[in-house]
């Protein structure tokens, strides 16, 4: 079988600090340079990511191409890599991030082979492993590896399986061409949506652990807040365009639970129990990981709760605009 031309899409902003390492990993894949290409979308950058990407296009003209993109958020640079894409395969990656060198060749590889069991594959993702720089950044990682987050199963899943959302995949074009691309409405949580409406259509996704990224997790106290925030108006904004899921009324529920705290003294025990829950979390990441920081997770967990539930509240109120 002739391997798949496939088309490697980055948006970056920004990014000179490790952009250089992504572009050298994705140079040096194991998988042959005439069968595929990187489309670097560049978000008008004011440092030196536009300099060392045309070097790397410079170096390797058939394989690495600049692109500006204008309107700099990511969701455009998606979609202009889309339409100008020259793959039938396309990944979209992070500037901030760098894979494996037998990353494309394994996303290709699970791919076909899934797609003989299940016809309806859209797409496969794989395994991000997070390289932290701060003591914050492996903090907010562990509230993340917490099922009690709602995170993506990507974080914490060891095992391969079908998933409602994968990260850092390998996607079929037809298949994105025919449900519409990238929302543009969604300038956050914009791959969240693409994934529910691959699988709203019927189509599949698929993890394989076995796919290896490395994301390099930053954090500050005002960035999880607003992390925070804007995951919780991400859900609404889903549930404005018709998507639905019973636990995305976790917040609504959690705030409501919170008001009535005070009114309803009967309450009190399922909040105990709540925390009781939540120190048990923490005990049994603190066992995992040996990092006692996640002895911490209670408080921090209940802002995140409060957070998601406050940006849901937001996002059904006002739509795109409660994105911070």
């Amino acid at each position: 079988m002739e391997l798949p031309f496939v088309s490697v899409i980055i948006p970056a902003y920004n990014e000179e600090k490790y952009i250089g390492k992504c572009l050298e990993e994705w140079v040096n894949q194991d998988y042959p340079k005439d069968r595929y290409e990187i489309l670097v979308y560049d978000g008008m950058s004011t440092d030196r990511t536009a300099e060392i990407v045309k070097d790397f296009e410079h170096k390797y003209p058939e394989l690495v191409k600049y692109q500006k993109n204008p309107k700099r958020r990511q969701v455009y640079a998606f979609n202009m890599g889309i339409r100008e894409a020259r793959g039938d395969f396309f990944i979209i990656f992070g500037a901030h991030a760098y894979p494996e060198r037998d990353f494309l060749r394994k996303s290709v590889e699970t791919f076909f082979e899934i797609k003989v069991k299940e016809p309806k594959l859209a797409g496969v993702g794989g395994k991000i492993i997070k390289l932290y720089e701060t003591r914050l950044a492996k903090f907010v990682a562990l509230i993340y590896s917490s099922p009690l987050s709602g995170a993506s199963t990507f974080w914490y899943e060891e095992n391969p399986h079908f998933a409602k959302t994968v990260a850092f995949a390998l996607y079929d074009k037809k298949i994105a061409e025919e449900i519409g691309g990238f929302d543009e409405d969604m300038i956050i949580g914009n791959d969240f949506e693409f994934n529910l409406r691959i699988n709203k259509r019927g189509y599949k996704l698929f993890f394989n652990p076995g796919i290896v990224s490395y994301y390099f997790a930053r954090s500050t106290w005002k960035g999880f807040l607003k992390q925070s925030f804007n995951y919780g108006a991400v859900k609404s904004m889903a549930i404005r365009k018709g998507y639905f899921s019973p636990l995305w009324l976790f917040p609504l529920g959690f705030l409501g639970f919170e008001i009535l705290l005070p009114l309803w003294k009967a309450l009190a025990w399922p909040f105990v129990l709540y925390w009781l829950l939540l120190l048990g979390e923490g005990f049994r990441l603190w066992r995992r990981t040996k990092n006692a920081d996640a002895l911490a997770l209670p408080p921090v967990m209940w802002i995140f709760h409060n957070l998601i539930s406050l940006g849901f509240v937001a996002g059904l109120l006002f739509g795109k605009r409660a994105f911070r």
